[in-house]
């Protein structure tokens, strides 16, 4: 579930409101009905009506979807709108999210812009596995282990990490994150410009 760890019901309620109106938006100026992003999300209606509206609680793996389905970096629904030119981005302002696998992550960076990428905090439990399906064609990442040991990459190709070592990875094809020890990484993601998402 998508979780404001550390907040009140009405952080969570706020987030959940923000998500539900950027979705509705970008899908709309898509052109695009709540069918239209029901068949190319796998969604259904009625959870993607709930999103939208502000009283669902949707997990990552679902807002990655939903990202995907829109042409979108995860960011671009999380994103905190408008972006100041400058913004200091304390640990206990950014709202948690987290997989079912137990990873948590945390949005540190969005770039919004033609060339967009996002930063992540993750944290990772000793004997978190995180298997991630591919992002948009052309997307990146940049694994840097801050703590702990992690193994991360394309599935088949995973690097091991000690603390600050790094692996870089065309993300498009399905990549893991496996935790050996508890572990914290930042994950860099790099999209292509948003005409090449197309």
């Amino acid at each position: 579930m998508v979780d404001t760890t550390g907040t009140d019901g009405p952080g969570l309620e706020a987030l959940a409101d923000r998500i539900g109106r950027v979705i509705g938006t970008h899908r709309r100026a898509q052109g695009m009905s709540l069918g239209d992003l029901a068949r190319a999300s796998g969604l259904s209606r009625t959870i993607l009506t709930r999103i939208e509206s502000g009283t669902g609680n949707p997990s990552v793996e679902t807002l990655w979807r939903v990202s995907r389905a829109l042409r979108l970096p995860l960011g671009a629904l999380l994103a905190e709108d408008p972006v100041p030119r400058v913004r200091r981005i304390a640990r206990g302002d950014r709202e948690a999210l987290q997989a079912a696998s137990g990873m948590d992550a945390w949005l540190v960076h969005a770039d919004l812009r033609e060339h967009r990428s996002e930063l992540y905090e993750l944290r990772f439990a000793a004997g978190v596995a995180q298997r991630s399906e591919p992002h948009l064609p052309g997307t990146e990442e940049l694994i840097h282990c801050v703590t702990g040991r992690l193994r991360a990459g394309p599935v088949g190709e995973e690097a091991d990490l000690g603390p600050g070592d790094a692996v870089w990875f065309a993300a498009d094809v399905p990549h893991a994150y496996t935790a050996a020890r508890d572990a914290r990484a930042l994950c860099w993601m790099l999209y292509p410009p948003a005409g090449a998402m197309r």
